[in-house]
């Protein structure tokens, strides 16, 4: 039965990645022509911009002035990446420092595990322990804080 469904899958997941490369194709040369456009666009805008002030203040102090928006949008937008590279980090340290723990509680556990099996008294504590370790999780569905009266 499996054999028979082979050809099958096999011309299924041909004609998915020949369908997946043409609209991979098609909107790389789409998105590369909007792209265009909008630098086109940016362009003149700075242009106009240079225009204008050159007009008012001449151009020199024109050119300076767009120069130090420029930079400042620049610093603005690397201060912005900065600041959320690092509370990524902070975040991936948090997650590695709570899996490590739990990876740890986890190892602690399995190798207790043949000591508990050989004596009973022990494998019933450690069963009543993780019953009530696990209901003092909060296992129920109540959702929020209990109502105020």
């Amino acid at each position: 039965m499996l054999t028979a469904l082979g050809p099958l899958v096999a011309s299924f997941i041909a004609m998915d990645v020949a369908a997946m490369k043409r609209k991979i194709r098609r909107n790389a040369i789409l998105y590369g022509i909007a792209a265009a456009f909008l630098w086109t666009a940016y362009g003149l805008l700075v242009a106009a911009l240079a225009i204008h002030l050159g007009e008012r203040w001449g151009l020199p102090i024109a050119m300076l002035v767009i120069a130090g928006g420029m930079i400042v949008m620049a610093l603005f937008i690397i201060a912005i990446v900065m600041m959320l590279n690092a509370a990524e980090e902070r975040r991936k340290r948090r997650e590695a420092a709570a899996n490590s723990q739990r990876a740890l509680a986890m190892t602690a556990a399995v190798s207790a595990l043949p000591f508990l099996m050989k004596s009973k008294p022990l494998m019933l504590l450690a069963v009543a322990g993780g019953l009530g370790f696990l209901a003092t999780k909060g296992g129920g569905s109540r959702q929020g804080p209990p109502p105020a009266e």
